[in-house]
């Protein structure tokens, strides 16, 4: 299967977890040819989008791909069901699927004119949550939603670390809070649930407790230590007890953000808020405390912190043990390239 990677990258091999991935992949056969096409970065290089489009028609026709994979197409680089059109009839006859990374709504962050494109022309959507999410992938014409978790990356994230049994905060949140329209209370879905676990953390845990994020639902809480650069995540959450997190769209079936197997993954026990759905995908995750609301997530800090620190240490492990074997982009993205080949190319013979 020859796959034609096209990441949403402002750096060339930015990606990295992906692009590991099926670098991997193709190590192991897994895949039988494999090119890359970073769109912004060859869009800027280019100046023009005419013909930055052209460019990424003529790469792809040169590869010859049985698979496009796409991911965070918007209207930063806008493209119309004519030209996926084109693109899929190029003579190897490529299936489009799109990977989506991120949480809409139907009217807060809805769905751009691009991506209801690429969605109603992909011949598979992998979305991070399902329920709402996904009848706004179905109404924009999708066909073959899937569901993929997030993942992390194990170049940057659960490397290789002895716990220490002293940390400098018990239980840090990375997370940011923006307001829409500058209005100061209106934030995104979810938002006032992720400000009152904050203010529920800081009250239970005092100054052991730190948050790092920016946006203007932050200023003036006292517990804000301002942004942090996303590659320092793991560090960071390394240095405290637990991490925290409530998502926005709290309300999407599923879905999680990284946060979620990023803290796993960095060896520390994670608490979050419970989605619909969560049942099946989430639950009974060794380190893991899925909450019902702010306060229940105050209460499981401190109940972490009635524990010894071996007790504490054990729990991080065997998160970590847990997001090694199912969180990991190596995994996540194996298991994206098999659903494909199963259910793609169930009764065609793919040329290697």
């Amino acid at each position: 299967m020859r796959w034609f990677y096209v990441p949403n990258e402002g750096v060339e091999g930015d990606q990295i977890g992906p692009r590991r991935a099926f670098e991997k992949l193709l190590a192991e056969g897994a895949i039988s040819h494999y090119d890359v096409y970073s769109y912004l970065v060859r869009g800027r290089e280019l100046g023009n989008h005419e013909a930055a489009l052209r460019d990424f028609l003529d790469r792809a026709n040169s590869f010859k791909p049985d698979v496009i994979f796409v991911q965070h197409m918007n209207d930063s680089y806008p493209l119309s069901r004519d030209f996926l059109r084109e693109l899929k009839r190029i003579p190897s006859q490529p299936k489009l699927v799109l990977h989506e990374g991120d949480a809409y709504g139907h009217f807060i962050k809805p769905l751009d004119r691009t991506l209801r494109a690429v969605i109603a022309e992909a011949d598979m959507s992998f979305l991070v949550g399902l329920g709402s999410l996904a009848e706004l992938a179905i109404k924009a014409g999708g066909r073959n939603i899937r569901y993929a978790p997030h993942s992390y990356d194990g170049m940057r994230f659960g490397t290789p670390w002895t716990p220490s049994r002293v940390r400098r905060f018990d239980a840090v949140m990375i997370a940011n809070l923006p307001c829409i329209k500058r209005i100061p209370w209106l934030y995104m879905p979810g938002g006032r649930s992720r400000k009152l676990t904050a203010r529920a953390m800081h009250k239970a845990l005092g100054d052991r407790f730190a948050l790092f994020g920016r946006g203007q639902g932050w200023k003036g809480e006292p517990y804000c230590r301002g942004p942090l650069p996303f590659d320092e995540q793991g560090a960071t959450i390394r240095d405290a007890w637990m991490s925290v997190n409530w998502h926005q769209f709290d309300e999407i079936a599923m879905y999680s953000s990284d946060r979620l197997p990023i803290g796993l993954a960095s060896g520390i026990p994670h608490i979050t808020n419970r989605q619909p759905s969560y049942r099946f995908v989430f639950d009974n995750i060794p380190g893991l405390f899925v909450v019902e609301t702010p306060r229940e997530a105050a209460d499981v800090a401190l109940y972490m912190m009635s524990l010894t620190a071996d007790r504490r240490i054990e729990l991080g492990i065997e998160a970590a043990r847990y997001a090694a074997e199912h969180l990991c982009a190596d995994r996540v993205y194996a298991d994206i390239v098999a659903v494909v080949r199963e259910q793609l190319f169930a009764h065609q013979s793919l040329a290697e």
